[in-house]
């Protein structure tokens, strides 16, 4: 897709729903989320330009890269109108596409991003960048700062944090995404602004994030614009907050937010 191999997988049968990844996951951010998806839907999985199995050429990224490479994946697929749900930098991405090419958009899904990240926001994605480059893709130090901002103290703390939860991210972040293309990623979200872009938004929306979210909260600062903002600002969209639950939602609540999904996505076909 403009110049670049992208690499995707179509499981199930059904309306169209493609699933953005975040800055470090590729694809396999959804590995919890597809197969009960996959019962109601042809759920498109990729990696988007730089991660996991697709192209990663040495290049400035931007989310209007990303976004104009999933529509041309899109026109490669002959798909005209797609559900679109994005999580995290997923999400970053789902919401220029969606200001971008409106008219490409059934229902939309955003999950745990910003319409503009406010000072605090922008700091922890520097510090993110900071440790990547004295510690490495692959170190313990990236792995827990990454964890420590996408998940509750709650989680982190239960059976089924601590130290598994930081191995399984140190062990899917260097294979997914290089230095490089980190680094541009967070720039990007440390950049992105599209507060004046939202009332292009004319898809049925769902806003989802957790009560505990420190990455991407429901209200920012007043520099920045969150969930909340988004919700105020896209026509008839719904706010879905998960009481308990921190930044990685389709982890924490993996159930009852792959469920709160597919009642939203099939609420369209009613």
């Amino acid at each position: 897709m403009n110049g670049c191999d992208i690499w995707y997988e179509i499981s199930g049968k059904g309306a169209p729903v493609v699933q953005i990844g975040g800055a470090v996951s590729g694809h396999e951010g959804y590995a919890l989320v597809t197969p009960d998806m996959a019962k109601h839907f042809a759920v498109l999985d990729y990696d988007h330009r730089g991660y996991g199995m697709s192209d990663r050429p040495e290049q400035t990224y931007t989310m209007d890269t990303w976004a104009d490479d999933l529509k041309s994946l899109l026109d490669a697929l002959g798909i005209e109108k797609t559900h679109v749900h994005g999580g995290s930098m997923g999400g970053y991405i789902a919401i220029k596409f969606a200001t971008k090419y409106p008219e490409r958009v059934d229902r939309l899904i955003i999950n745990g991003a910003a319409a503009k990240s406010d000072f605090t926001c922008r700091c922890q994605f520097e510090v993110w960048k900071a440790v990547a480059l004295k510690y490495g893709m692959d170190s313990d130090e990236l792995a827990e700062e990454l964890c420590t901002k996408a998940f509750s103290r709650a989680w982190l703390d239960g059976p089924n944090g601590g130290e598994k939860t930081v191995k399984g991210m140190r062990d899917s972040t260097a294979p997914n995404a290089s230095l490089h293309v980190f680094l541009e990623a967070c720039d990007a979200m440390i950049e992105t602004d599209v507060t004046h872009e939202l009332g292009r938004v004319n898809s049925p929306t769902l806003l989802m994030v957790g009560s505990e979210d420190v990455l991407t909260p429901v209200d920012q600062g007043p520099g920045g614009a969150g969930m909340r903002y988004m919700h105020e600002h896209i026509k008839g969209s719904e706010l879905w907050i998960a009481e308990g639950s921190g930044h990685g939602l389709l982890v924490e609540r993996a159930q009852e937010s792959v469920n709160k999904v597919i009642d939203f996505l099939r609420a369209g076909a009613r």
